[in-house]
């Protein structure tokens, strides 16, 4: 049932969707998965009221959902777990970060060469942003170069985890805050660098204004790894906005491009 196979998740209660922070509840209603939601939330009225509670901006869309499947019968438990499930799966990247991160570090993936980073630039002596650091594959790569790193990561058991991680490695120059690719918690040409993997792209423009507010004139923003090795639209906007760019391949996985550009 797993979509990405990175967990088993068939043990979980449908309770573990309380774990979820307010900034992930918002994405519901991208989910899809509208009737299964309707219907399990309707039937753990629970975790209904946690959603509301925690992310009051989807009182509207809890209210439309319920009406929409109004008159869905009641399942049978055994219909009611495998709905659970269904909407369990479907967000397996939320739940595996709330509540085993390490079940997403230590996927192949994350393996790449670590030149296809630190050979962009020198990075010594530097203070840079890793936006959006989740399990630290770029904040660890950098920090023992870097002057000093600071993870911004909004997922509070992800900055557990790099908090945790940084402290075994015995790296002092690493520095977590809570922050979100629109709303970077740092001023005005802040960083000589800023690093983000697979964090762009939902909201191009006001991402690249605050990436770009926040890295001093002449410092640099990577995007590494970014998008997938195609010529879609979020590569085509990168071209446009100055980007220089470059693919390489993700252990076990696929080939995926890489975009950096001197902020001006």
């Amino acid at each position: 049932m797993n979509l990405l196979g990175w967990k088993d998740l068939s043990d979980l209660p449908f309770c573990v969707l309380t774990l979820l922070e307010e900034v992930q509840l918002s994405w519901l209603p991208n989910l899809g998965q509208r009737r299964e939601l309707a219907i399990t939330l309707r039937a753990n009225p629970n975790v209904a009221w946690f959603i509301r509670h925690k992310c009051p901006s989807l009182t509207h869309w809890l209210d439309e959902l319920f009406t929409e499947f109004a008159h869905e019968r009641a399942p049978s438990p055994a219909e009611l777990h495998q709905l659970e499930q269904a909407v369990i799966s479907s967000m397996e990247d939320w739940i595996v970060y709330v509540t085993e991160p390490e079940a997403y570090d230590r996927q192949q993936f994350n393996q790449w060469d670590d030149q296809e980073l630190l050979g962009l630039t020198n990075f010594a002596g530097k203070v840079v942003l890793d936006i959006g650091a989740g399990t630290g594959s770029q904040t660890f790569r950098v920090a023992p170069h870097a002057r000093t790193v600071f993870a911004v990561e909004p997922i509070g058991n992800l900055r557990k985890f790099l908090r945790e991680r940084a402290k075994e490695r015995g790296l002092d120059n690493v520095y977590v805050v809570d922050g979100l690719i629109t709303r970077i918690p740092f001023p005005n040409g802040f960083a000589d660098i800023l690093v983000g993997g697979h964090v762009f792209g939902d909201e191009m423009p006001e991402e690249l204004a605050e990436m770009r507010r926040v890295v001093r004139p002449g410092g640099l923003i990577i995007l590494c790894p970014g998008n997938n090795d195609n010529d879609g639209p979020e590569h085509q906007w990168l071209l446009k906005q100055g980007f220089a760019w470059s693919r390489f391949l993700e252990p076990d996985t696929h080939w995926v491009r890489k975009h950096w550009l001197i902020n001006a």
